[in-house]
């Protein structure tokens, strides 16, 4: 059997994720034992690694990339990293949906409560003129 030789190129994924990047760095510290900030130097930026496999940077504000080594371990990691994202990229219109509705029904039950002041008072007014 001939041998052949492997190499093994550097993996990225640019993602876009709008979301504050500490939010994703808190998510994933839910997720996995280790994630680890790295100095500004050493990432041109804010950046952190996860699971001492994968690196996560902040690329711009609609911006995130993963950088890893491939190996299957890694790429469990990378995509469960990019797997999270997206989660988190779908609940933030969810909340501002969720928000209006808490809006809406603040709005509706405090015209139940001041319809019910309103007939409270006049029930009291009316007993007051009765004695």
């Amino acid at each position: 059997m001939i041998s052949m030789p492997s190499r093994s190129y550097p993996q990225r994924s640019t993602i876009a994720y709008s979301g504050a990047f500490g939010v994703l760095k808190h998510r994933l510290k839910q997720i996995f034992e280790s994630v680890e900030s790295l100095p500004d130097e050493e990432s041109e930026g804010p950046a952190f690694r996860v699971h001492e496999r994968l690196t996560v940077k902040y690329e711009s504000e609609k911006h995130i990339s993963l950088h890893w080594r491939p190996d299957p371990i890694s790429d469990m990691v990378s995509d469960s990293v990019v797997a999270l994202i997206l989660n988190i990229s779908c609940e933030i219109p969810k909340v501002a949906v969720e928000s209006e509705e808490v809006t809406k029904l603040k709005k509706k039950t405090i015209r139940k409560q001041k319809r019910l002041s309103m007939h409270f008072l006049f029930l009291c007014l009316e007993r007051m003129g009765n004695w």
